[in-house]
């Protein structure tokens, strides 16, 4: 097993398409079967790219999950949420909502290839978060530069692929809790597409 890391080295080849879509399909089935199975009464709350470790076939593994009551309440707030939702940030309330919205943060890491350092610095600023960036390249019609370049294993279909996953993240990092996905509409629609890939 190791900690899944997006980020290419010169030393190794980075992961290809399929073994992203199989990480991201992967971690939100898991986050949705701790929602819906585990009869947990915090969410996840810790939803990052060093809590998914991957085994050899690549098949993700959520770690963390639940910590936070365990934790001295006066560091958990430091401690235990990695990505900071718009409402963490303003009023310390977490919920499956905010697992969805570090989901989305994921995602956005898988696809570009961009560590959302920010979040585990400062918390949520919507002026640098990585949701943004990628939002302002998407209304300058620059959407095909939010991309990890040098990817592997990309086809034509999975252009489209990649579209349809890097909506989806941003539909999961929508400032709005009402307007946010919920997980289980996220892996859904991950499922439709994943016969192509």
């Amino acid at each position: 097993m190791f900690i899944f890391h997006v980020g290419n080295h010169s030393s190794e080849q980075g992961l290809d398409w399929p073994t992203r879509v199989k990480i991201i399909r992967g971690t939100a089935k898991g986050l949705a079967y701790l929602h819906d199975e585990i009869p947990l009464t915090v969410p996840h709350a810790h939803l990052k790219s060093s809590n998914v470790l991957l085994d050899e076939s690549f098949e993700p593994m959520l770690t963390d999950y639940a910590l936070r009551p365990v934790i001295n309440s006066d560091h958990a707030h430091k401690l235990m949420i990695a990505y900071k939702s718009p409402e963490y940030a303003q009023h310390g309330k977490t919920s499956n909502k905010t697992d969805v919205w570090s989901l989305g943060i994921l995602m956005l890491e898988i696809l570009t290839g961009k560590f959302p350092e920010n979040y585990l610095t400062s918390g949520y600023d919507s002026g640098s978060d990585l949701g943004t960036w990628v939002n302002n390249m998407v209304k300058e019609k620059r959407m095909g530069e939010v991309f990890e370049k040098d990817m592997a294993g990309t086809t034509k279909d999975s252009k489209s692929q990649m579209i349809h996953l890097l909506k989806l993240a941003l539909s999961c990092c929508e400032e709005d809790l009402e307007i946010r996905v919920d997980v289980k509409e996220a892996v859904e629609k991950i499922e439709q597409f994943m016969d192509d890939v």
